[in-house]
């Protein structure tokens, strides 16, 4: 439900019900209630109270629910662009970059992160791209509610046997009440740590980081600006340079992915990697390279990211994970997790068949003082443990780099970018070395690698 005032004081009640992804089952109107107002908010209140079960200005005051038996959880929309609206199209960016007064090879990067294709991917790949909801632009208040109910359904899935009624019918309370505060069209009953981890946990950040960048792009082509890509890069407040392709830093990058990277394998087809370009990046959202030099332990890791996370990363730096869950990926808690080995960061740099383009990046991280080594997978309590005190980790996998091959950047930064080997921990659950932080003043980004991901398994077949 929506009220929207038009020009000329048009006032509108927009009303939708049905399932979601059945659009023939909905029942949809719209109401014109010209300048009456208060008519308008009386006829919303009531619509409110029939389909949650909740007054409409308790919550309104209070954004809490009193009644535990409500049919449902509002979606609780900010005012603004949706980055999928509010972004530039693609007939667009060309005259975007046409018009950019900034350097070419860094308009080609804001053209890339200020569009609206990487974050309609990233919602349709999730399955989270209904067209008449803005789930990319909520509001604080609503992300907050969905990170509280993910910890809450964490601790209850932790308390009850993996099979059996009781089992049952917790995965389909906690499927329905999620997919009801972040509606997708393909809706299932979840099951296990695993699939909260991949299509819960992932997902609330991915949601969360395309809402940062709806707020930071705005309308692009709805003001007067005559440069929309360089007012975006104002608002992003960091600075970005390219690295010559004939510089030290940029030829100890390529050799770091060569060394740490293997063939990423989807379906039946392997790709590999090359660099495009490769990006210097200085934030007040983050420590600075002359703070991160001071402190011990630095080593510089990948950290893989979607590209429609980038500009919250740059623009407020990492945060750490959204909860700790017994898998790969959440293994450790809220922390910061990086790699030492570029296939595992590819992993999540990689769109689509049709989108082969990616960005991994590489950030200086201190372990501090004491670095703990984990083999297998820790417990709820060695994780507090860990939380609490700060601790440096690290998470052997079952491929390490080779330790003879390492070398030092400037300032003792250690990077470890021998050919992977096995590590010896055959048994373990990660599959390569993660380095897990739990402060964000001790991760500092330093690079965008720009990736290209091509297919090596392709048979060319001559024309007859």
């Amino acid at each position: 439900m929506q009220l929207i005032m038009l020009p000329e004081k048009h006032l509108h009640l927009f009303y939708k019900k049905g399932p979601i992804g059945h659009d023939q089952m909905a029942e949809e109107r719209v109401e014109d209630f010209g300048n009456r107002v208060n008519d308008a908010i009386k006829e919303f209140a009531r619509l409110f109270e029939e389909v949650t079960g909740n007054e409409f200005e308790p919550w309104e005051r209070e954004k809490k629910f009193e009644k535990k038996s409500m049919k449902m959880y509002p979606l609780d929309m900010d005012v603004g662009f949706d980055v999928r609206h509010g972004g530039a199209a693609l007939r667009q960016l060309g005259a975007a970059a046409a018009h950019c007064k900034l350097d070419p090879a860094i308009s080609f990067l804001l053209k890339q992160l200020c569009g609206q294709e990487i974050y309609r991917y990233a919602l349709t790949e999730m399955a989270q791209d209904l067209p008449d909801l803005p789930v990319g632009m909520l509001t604080d208040l609503h992300l907050k509610r969905g990170e509280e109910v993910l910890l809450e359904w964490i601790r209850d899935a932790e308390a009850v046997p993996e099979s059996g009624p009781a089992a049952d019918a917790l995965w389909i309370e906690i499927s329905n009440k999620w997919f009801t505060l972040f509606p997708t069209t393909r809706p299932y009953i979840m099951r296990g740590f695993e699939q909260i981890a991949d299509n819960v946990a992932s997902g609330f950040e991915t949601i969360r980081d395309i809402n940062v960048a709806s707020h930071l792009i705005g309308d692009v082509f709805g003001s007067t600006l005559d440069d929309p890509l360089s007012e975006c890069y104002k608002k992003l407040g960091c600075s970005i340079n390219s690295v010559p392709e004939d510089s030290d830093d940029y030829k100890m990058i390529v050799k770091y992915l060569e060394k740490t990277y293997e063939p990423v394998k989807v379906d039946d087809v392997v790709y590999g990697v090359s660099v495009d370009r490769i990006y210097a990046v200085e934030s007040s959202a983050f420590p600075s390279y002359e703070e991160i030099k001071k402190l011990p332990n630095k080593v510089l890791l990948w950290c893989g990211t979607r590209s429609s996370n980038l500009l919250r990363h740059l623009h407020k730096g990492f945060m750490p994970a959204v909860c700790h869950l017994p898998v790969p990926g959440y293994m450790f808690g809220r922390a910061i997790v990086c790699s030492d080995a570029a296939a595992e960061a590819a992993r999540y740099g990689y769109t689509a068949v049709d989108r082969p383009e990616g960005y991994l990046v590489l950030a200086v991280a201190s372990l501090g003082e004491e670095i703990k080594e984990i083999t297998g997978t820790p417990g709820a309590e060695d994780v507090k443990s860990l939380e609490e005190k700060k601790l440096g980790v690290k998470g052997v996998g079952r491929k390490t780099t080779d330790e003879s091959e390492h070398l030092t950047w400037r300032d003792d930064v250690k990077v470890p970018c021998g050919k992977l080997v096995p590590s010896g921990n055959e048994d373990g659950p990660l599959e390569y070395n993660e380095f897990a932080v739990y402060d964000p003043k001790q991760v500092s980004i330093q690079f965008l690698v720009g990736v290209r991901y091509e297919e090596q398994n392709m048979e060319v077949v001559p024309d007859e």
